[in-house]
């Protein structure tokens, strides 16, 4: 680093210390202000929540191989992963990603030395029946099926976050409100409000099998997406006094 850029980040780090230092200066003192006043700070946390379906499907196979030396393990793999490409690319509007791609050396009692291998395929795409059907016939074509996952893109969250970021705010204003009123006190305003940002549960579901279409074809595999909740989680410290107030 320059001595200059060594300079900046000293100076960025000193003014972040500053600005630090400053802030919390001026929450102590609006805490000594509210403690003179015989107010007190409330901390209060609510979160508001949907079901949402779940839009998108991801489901991860693999090219399993096993011969005599590395060079056989790997040359199946890549001539099989190849192959297995060229027909996913072929479906419109499906995802793919290869991933982990790894090759050891197995030595069983009593056996001759085998070398195993595998590499992943991951195919996801909003479109259930045509990411289904690339599966089963990739199966088809000798791969096998490590996982499955519906999931709920970040862009349909991000749907309700509006939404669910003001239930939470309203049920938050209410409980304030409430514990106010228990207290003989009054809500003077909301302060140091944090609102997170919307996300949704991402389960995993078995993969089952339904009846072959056609005799000699792979069945293809079948699974229900079902719902997400999504929910939104706000934060804040509520300012309450004693007597009459002007609430937030």
């Amino acid at each position: 680093m320059s001595r200059r850029a060594k300079r900046c980040a000293v100076v960025a780090a000193l003014l972040a210390g500053a600005l630090a230092a400053s802030v919390a200066a001026a929450l102590a003192a609006e805490r000594d202000d509210v403690d003179a006043a015989g107010g007190t700070i409330l901390h209060l946390s609510e979160t508001a929540e949907r079901q949402m379906p779940r839009d998108r499907l991801r489901i991860q196979l693999r090219v399993d191989a096993t011969g005599s030396s590395a060079k056989l393990v790997q040359a199946d793999i890549n001539k099989r992963m190849a192959s297995a490409l060229e027909r996913a690319r072929a479906a419109a509007g499906v995802k793919i990603e290869t991933g982990g791609y790894a090759v050891y050396e197995d030595r069983p009692p009593n056996s001759p030395v085998k070398w195993r291998g595998s590499q992943t395929l991951s195919l996801t795409g909003g479109d259930f029946a045509q990411v289904l059907a690339l599966a089963g016939d990739l199966q088809g074509d000798g791969l096998a099926t490590s996982g499955m996952a519906f999931e709920l893109a970040p862009e349909t969250a991000r749907t309700a976050q509006d939404d669910l970021t003001t239930e939470a705010l309203r049920r938050l204003r209410q409980r304030a409100e409430r514990v106010a009123a228990d207290l003989q006190a009054t809500v003077l305003r909301l302060r140091s409000v944090h609102v997170g940002n919307a996300a949704g549960d991402q389960p995993q579901f078995p993969l089952q099998m339904r009846a072959m279409a056609a005799a000699g074809k792979m069945p293809e595999p079948v699974a229900e997406g079902g719902d997400a909740r999504v929910q939104i989680t706000v934060d804040a410290d509520v300012v309450l006094m004693p007597g009459d107030s002007h609430a937030p």
